[in-house]
């Protein structure tokens, strides 16, 4: 009688529970460190700017740092970028809680510590990005997409309710230590993950070739501007993937009006109470955890790049739809449901948009480049948020929300209307070079 394997003896199986674990644990420690510092720097400062501060502190190393960590995941193992990175954020918070114990609580070490966390999130979230087709079958590739998304959004969830009961219940020394047996958990997860040869090995023997310290007067810098503007180049010569580059570009642009002129919409405008817009707010997440949920069971799109279309139509619209409360007279009760079944909408619509575009990178780019192609749309769609944020934060003193609002949804509708014959070329193009590669091929 043969005996039925278990689910663990799947190595994609377990490489997916394993990922998870690791990426579930690792986000938690993150989240929740933002946050209960932040509630740390208020209590010590009582200053908003000081607050605003962690906020960058989190932002800006991503941005900045996203092109190396895209140059790193492709020039050395991916598995153990993977545990540097979590070993980076266990040794970080060990210093943090020694510095803590022997000097008190003091804002540089506060905004030091925050800046290596985002740092160690940048290098892992790249890592995790470029190595999914390395760990589970193609056609799981999904799946475990959605299983990234899901660890995203539980994350994001859980990480301001307990950070909440741990910043009320336990000292900030105690904090860092728990937060750094979190990143351990994750560290030890990614040792037990089972990586796959990478495909197109020649490339990928390439790529992880180690940085020379200097040969022939190239130096490690040199080397690693000419690795990055291989991915750069990479990119562009693929007309398919720089047209969804370019789409995303410019769609987060106006996405950002969500975190300006909607609160300010929700609060001023419609005069409903801070613990609702957290409720509103809280919606945008849940849709994303329900999506992601759907899309680990739904079968796997055939056409990524339609899905992409599909999603940012909706995107526009949903964003259109925003506005209506700020221009029909509704009860505060109706308008509160409305805008919740509004945000979970645009929720689950930002994952059905998300999760089919990493598949398709994830399976037309060749290994070699993953974490650069990665780090390349991270860093473009990151790198416009803040313009984004700037310019809406000047116009919604002056201009009405319902117009702002309408505007982004019509601007996001026309990006998609360019975006969609610029793919259709670019697929035309793809087309045309494969066909006349395979001519060109020695019989």
């Amino acid at each position: 009688m043969v005996k039925e394997k278990s689910f663990w003896a799947a190595p994609g199986n377990r490489n997916m529970l394993l990922f998870f674990t690791a990426k579930l644990a690792s986000i938690l420690g993150s989240g929740m460190y933002t946050f209960v510092v932040g509630l740390y720097i208020l209590k010590l400062t009582g200053s908003g700017s000081s607050f605003a501060v962690t906020m960058v502190c989190g932002m800006l190393p991503r941005i900045v740092l996203a092109p190396f960590a895209g140059v790193m995941a492709d020039r050395m193992n991916r598995r153990r970028l993977l545990i540097y990175s979590d070993l980076g954020a266990v040794l970080t918070l060990l210093l943090a809680y020694l510095t803590v114990s022997l000097n008190g609580v003091t804002l540089p070490p506060v905004y030091v510590t925050l800046v290596l966390l985002s740092v160690c999130s940048t290098f892992y979230g790249i890592a995790v990005s470029s190595s999914l087709l390395q760990l589970v079958e193609a056609d799981s590739l999904q799946r475990a997409g959605s299983l990234n998304q899901i660890a995203g959004s539980i994350g994001g969830l859980l990480a301001p309710v307990l950070g909440g009961m741990l910043y009320a219940t336990v000292q900030l020394e105690l904090f860092l230590l728990l937060n750094a047996a979190g990143f351990a958990v994750s560290t030890l997860m990614s040792f037990g993950l089972k990586f796959k040869p990478a495909a197109n090995s020649d490339a990928s023997a390439h790529a992880h070739k180690p940085l020379p310290d200097k040969s022939a007067g190239r130096t490690v810098l040199t080397e690693f501007r000419s690795s990055l503007a291989g991915g750069i180049s990479y990119v562009f010569k693929k007309p398919v993937i720089r047209s969804v580059m370019i789409i995303v570009f410019w769609v987060n642009f106006f996405v950002v009006s969500l975190n300006v002129v909607l609160p300010y919409a929700v609060v001023q405008t419609l005069s409903l109470s801070s613990g609702q817009y957290g409720t509103i707010n809280a919606m945008l997440a849940a849709g994303m955890l329900a999506m992601s949920l759907l899309l680990t069971v739904r079968r796997q799109s055939s056409s990524p790049t339609s899905s992409l279309i599909r999603g940012l139509l909706m995107l526009g619209l949903l964003f259109l739809a925003l506005a209506l409360p700020l221009i029909v007279d509704l009860s505060r009760t109706g308008t509160f449901i409305y805008l919740m079944a509004m945000l979970f909408m645009v929720g689950s619509t930002v994952m059905n948009i998300n999760i089919p575009v990493q598949v398709y990178l994830q399976k037309t780019v060749e290994s070699a480049y993953l974490g650069r192609v990665f780090a390349v749309v991270e860093t473009a769609s990151g790198a416009i948020a803040p313009a984004g944020m700037i310019l809406y934060g000047v116009l919604v003193d002056s201009v009405p929300p319902s117009i702002l609002l309408g505007v982004s949804g019509l601007s996001i509708l026309l990006v998609t209307w360019l975006g969609s014959r610029s793919l259709k070329r670019g697929i035309g193009q793809e087309v045309t070079q494969q066909r006349e590669s395979a001519v060109q091929l020695p019989t």
